[in-house]
């Protein structure tokens, strides 16, 4: 005689099959989903760095005491480098970001040449010795020309970092053409919210 509690209970042994055998194939997507994002994530993260330390930079650009901006303003983007090393888990090397920093630097502001005697960090630093006259001049450049310079760096080693190059590969001279036009799309407000990292072609075998 068979009882109650038999006679209603049946076996779902083809349900469970079914679990074991779709759970696998929804784990593929998921995983290069993650993937996609985790990357994704990495480069807004970078590109906030730039941004974030740019505003610093800006306002060195304000500081009433001529030189010190300047001081400051190596700060911050040795600051920079050093965050976006760690962005991209690269050796920070100061002395070589140091190096870039003034090569750079000077590559944007000759001194001597036709246009860049205003431009120059050093005689702005100078003119804002100047009472009243000096003090004006300085607020209306040298935050556009630190801020500038800061987003150009910045540009520059994203770009390196995001290609597997490191402190000790990079090639000052190799970049002051990329730098150049980045600094100048800051200083023309031509700078998009937020830039896709340029992917430098592979060199030829």
């Amino acid at each position: 005689m068979v009882s109650k509690h038999e006679a209603t209970s049946e076996p779902q042994p083809a349900h469970k099959v079914e679990e074991e055998v779709v759970a696998p194939v929804n784990e593929a997507p998921a995983a290069e989903s993650s993937s996609e994002t985790a990357e994704e994530a990495r480069e807004k993260y970078a590109a906030s760095v730039i941004r974030n330390n740019t505003y610093l930079s800006v306002a060195t650009g304000v500081i009433p005491v001529p030189y010190v901006d300047t001081a400051a303003l190596m700060v911050v983007n040795l600051k920079l480098l050093k965050e976006l090393a760690d962005v991209y888990n690269v050796e920070f090397r100061a002395e070589i970001g140091k190096e870039a920093i003034g090569v750079l630097l000077a590559s944007v502001t000759p001194p001597l040449l036709a246009g860049g005697l205003l431009g120059s960090s050093v005689v702005s630093s100078v003119l804002r010795a100047v009472p009243v006259i000096g003090t004006a001049f300085g607020l209306v450049t040298l935050p556009a020309l630190h801020g500038a310079f800061s987003y150009a760096l910045g540009s520059v080693f994203r770009r390196h970092f995001a290609n597997g190059g490191t402190f000790v590969n990079f090639d000052i001279e190799a970049t002051k053409t990329y730098f150049r036009d980045r600094y100048d799309a800051f200083r023309a407000r031509k700078v998009p919210e937020a830039e896709a990292v340029p992917v430098d072609a592979p060199a030829a075998a």
